[in-house]
């Protein structure tokens, strides 16, 4: 973890704390343990990162708290594998902190305090140090009843998350990776730091040892009370006008699919399908077919278009590869069949009246075929469904 007092300030540091080399569980070799399960692992692009251990003089390593597939996150200090030799996440907060504009939003995005590298035997690893979060939505959502979240905490969410999204826009950053995974929840209590540094020394995580390196399990970490932070900008643009593959495949927009060029309405697409994760059981776009890339795309767009018809001429003519799921005039011919079965309107399940017609008004504004066609995010924060009007009444 990072010391209470920062790198930069001539303040005497606090002097590091001996952690135990016995009283752990220790894990059989042959067991897959956290990233060693992920399936393009190896363990010589990993920091053989030692908890107890002093870096830069300043931070010392009190816990894990997570992995990935290009870093490991021990606590606040984020260690990149030494494969990573374009890091996109640190261009982007390069960009962000050379943006001057006074936005509320900033505050809705994680800031990275410091920046430095390791070197380890087998390479150069980057090494983020950021301020400490809670929990993700998602692991929050998993302990709510049935797995989805009441409307008035669902509406309070977007709403920071349409802030946050606008700065970045504003910024002319896209995130291209939001879901609620990549939304934490802001620690406002340090007491509940303290407590995960504690619990390490009194009960030290298991772990096991292969090759000289050790793996640790995480430490779960409860709390978060604040703001919601939008995180991850590991997979974030820098510009309005990209092309090419991005966004996870359940969440990627139709103009991705289809290889058009795309912008940061992709972001809007992704806050549709994140507003629906919230409130409802099922979601609207699954994986098929893992196996075949092409399936999967022609059952993604069937379902698309039986919930949002047809898509028109104009989107069509912007691809050639549209030609393989429509015809001209739009009717669906693609490999898989049409789900006719499927609409919005049958699959809203968790609301009823007027809260269920405006919440699906404030989903079709952000589904749309034609990129241009849905709401910013600026314009999305004051639909009706999030500002409690009544769309029958005449709210707009």
């Amino acid at each position: 973890m990072a010391s209470p007092k920062d790198s930069k300030n001539p303040v005497a540091l606090l002097p590091p704390r001996e952690f135990p080399s016995s009283g752990f569980e220790v894990i059989d070799p042959s067991q897959m343990v956290e990233e060693e399960q992920l399936p393009f692992y190896n363990h010589q692009d990993y920091y053989p990162m030692r908890i107890g251990e002093v870096i830069k003089d300043c931070y010392q390593v009190v816990a894990k708290l997570g992995y990935g597939t290009s870093s490991t996150l021990y606590w606040v200090i984020k260690v990149h594998v030494n494969t990573l030799k374009y890091n996109q996440e640190l261009k982007v907060f390069q960009h962000l902190a050379g943006v001057t504009m006074e936005h509320s939003g900033r505050a809705n995005i994680r800031q990275l305090k410091d920046s430095f590298q390791l070197k380890s035997c087998n390479g150069i690893h980057d090494v983020f140090v950021m301020t400490p979060l809670g929990m993700s939505l998602r692991t929050l959502q998993e302990m709510q009843k049935d797995s989805i979240f009441q409307q008035i905490l669902v509406t309070r969410a977007l709403d920071q998350v349409l802030i946050g999204v606008n700065f970045l826009h504003e910024a002319d950053v896209i995130h291209t990776d939001l879901h609620s995974d990549n939304l934490l929840i802001a620690i406002t209590n340090d007491s509940i730091l303290a407590k995960v540094e504690d619990d390490e020394i009194r009960k030290p995580s298991a772990r096991k040892q292969v090759n000289g390196n050790i793996i640790y399990v995480s430490r779960y970490m409860l709390g978060g009370a604040g703001p919601l932070i939008i995180s991850d900008l590991g997979q974030a643009r820098i510009g309005n006008k990209h092309a090419g593959n991005a966004m996870p495949i359940p969440y990627r927009a139709p103009e991705v699919i289809l290889n058009m060029e795309w912008g940061d309405a992709v972001d809007i697409w992704s806050i549709g399908l994140l507003a629906w994760d919230l409130l409802e059981r099922e979601s609207l776009f699954r994986i098929y077919d893992s196996k075949s890339e092409e399936q999967n795309d022609a059952y993604h767009l069937a379902t698309m278009t039986a919930l949002l018809g047809p898509p028109p001429p104009e989107f069509l003519n912007r691809s050639e590869e549209t030609s393989k799921y429509w015809d001209k005039d739009g009717r669906w011919n693609g490999p898989v069949p049409l789900p006719t079965e499927k609409t919005l309107q049958c699959l809203a399940k968790s609301l009823e009246g007027d809260d269920k017609d405006n919440f699906l008004s404030f989903v079709q504004c952000l589904l749309c075929w034609l990129p241009e066609e849905r709401l910013t995010a600026g314009q999305a924060y004051y639909h009706p469904w999030l500002r409690g009007k009544n769309l029958s009444a005449g709210g707009d």
